[in-house]
This record gives structure tokens, C-alpha cells and sequence, in this order.
């Protein structure tokens, strides 16, 4: 069985369901942590980028600039392509081999991949169903604020995806994260209930 994909909006609460998830015996495999082992100095993407940007982008220890980074991509929508077309391929080819060999050990573990860009990357014929995790536009706005965002920043983020409701058009099921943490965990026990009766 193909693992399942966990996408949504930015600071909807992918990763408070993908804690759940893996607290119910899920095996989460995180494509953020994957990107940013991938950059370190040495690593595969650390060069693409350097490749891709130049060594400005560099810090003094030799280490990707992240903030420099994201505040040079996410001004240009051509540069932000260049970005994902220097990562994307390396963190994918990563996470699907992480994948196969958890599929490999185990054929029945269960297995659910977050990839905040799943849409955008053309990612979802690689799982058998996808979740996605939304919220009020006004409540996203409170939790991006309350991590010191500008709303400038905010918007430059949420253009840079596919619109919250294009991405819940597009997925098998929808998780609502407006309410507490014990709602989002009903949700999940609901969800596992219906997939094994599926």
C-alpha cells in the first residue's frame, strides 16, 4: 500500500496532526526536516543551492542563510522556481526512499508523508490517499502572526501556495483545525475508522 500524503495550509496544524498521527503508530516522514538536512554543508543540496544562488547566500560558518534565503525567494516568484527546482528532485528521491524501506521492513506499517507543497510539486500520484489540514483564514492569520510574522511576510507566504481551498478540493480528506487539539484527534480517530473499513 502506498503511504498517505499530509499537506494543507501554512499554520493550519499539519504538524499537530502529524504528531497525532504518529502518537496513534503512524510512521511520519517529515519532507521540511528532509530540506533542511539536505542543506547542510556537504549534502546534496547545499551545493545546488550554492550552484543556484551564489555564495552570498552563505553565512559565516559556510551554512545556507535560511532567512536570507526565503526573504530573496519569496519576494520573486522566477527565483522561488529556481529554489524548488535546485531541492525538490533531492528532498523527494529522499523521502520516497525513506518510504520504501519502512514499506520494505514492514509491509503493514503506515505511513504518511507532509509535504507542505504536495500539490504544488505534483506529488499526489505517489500516495494512496491525501489529507489536508485547514482552518479559518482569520484564525491562520493569528497563529502566522503570533510567530512574529508581518503581515506582508504572511502574504508573500500564502501566495507562494496553492489557495487552502483548491488544496481541499483536491484531497481525499479534510481535517478542520479550527477547534482544540482534542477535536483535530476525534477527527483522526473518525478518519482511521473509515480508512479500515475502506
Amino acid at each position: 500500500m502506498k503511504p498517505l500524503g499530509l499537506t494543507g495550509g501554512i499554520g493550519c496544524g499539519k504538524s499537530t496532526l502529524a504528531e497525532l498521527m504518529a502518537k496513534a503508530g503512524w510512521h511520519v516522514i517529515d519532507s521540511d526536516a528532509i530540506a533542511a538536512r539536505l542543506m547542510a554543508p556537504g549534502r546534496p543540496n547545499h551545493k545546488n543551492i550554492v550552484s543556484a544562488f551564489g555564495r552570498d547566500i552563505l553565512s559565516a560558518d559556510g551554512s545556507i542563510n535560511r532567512r536570507a534565503l526565503a526573504d530573496l525567494v519569496f519576494h520573486d516568484s522566477a527565483l522561488r522556481q529556481k529554489l524548488n527546482d535546485a531541492t525538490h528532485p533531492e528532498i523527494r528521491q529522499a523521502w520516497q526512499a525513506e518510504s520504501a524501506q519502512l514499506q520494505q521492513t514492514n509491509p503493514e506499517n503506515k505511513i504518511v508523508v507532509v509535504i507542505p507543497l504536495l500539490f504544488e510539486t505534483g506529488a499526489e500520484k505517489e500516495f494512496s490517499a491525501v489529507l489536508c489540514v485547514g482552518c479559518s483564514p482569520a484564525l491562520q492569520m493569528a497563529r502566522l502572526r503570533e510567530r512574529g510574522w508581518a503581515d506582508e511576510h504572511i502574504e508573500r507566504r500564502l501566495h507562494s501556495q496553492w489557495p487552502l481551498d483548491r488544496k481541499i478540493q483536491h484531497s481525499n480528506f479534510v481535517f478542520w483545525n479550527n477547534g482544540s487539539r482534542d477535536s483535530l484527534q476525534s477527527q483522526l480517530v473518525a478518519f482511521e475508522s473509515t480508512a479500515a473499513c475502506s
